[in-house]
């Protein structure tokens, strides 16, 4: 919802109507998977933030 919020409002949009171009955006450009040691990963942009093992250990200290 903090995306969509700063989508709309940087583009003058209604929350609505930013939702519904994201999805449209991310449907047009689907995520390119590839395998890497037989898993499925995703292949990310040089922009996409570092995933770093403490991050991992972070956000699972935050699962219910």
């Amino acid at each position: 919802m903090k995306v969509a919020r700063a989508h709309a409002a940087r583009h003058h949009l209604s929350l609505g109507e930013a939702v519904s171009e994201l999805i449209r955006k991310a449907t047009d450009h689907p995520l390119v998977t590839e395998d890497r040691n037989g898993l499925r990963v995703l292949r990310l942009n040089r922009r996409s933030p570092k995933i770093s093992a403490s991050l991992v250990d972070h956000l699972r200290d935050d699962l219910p």
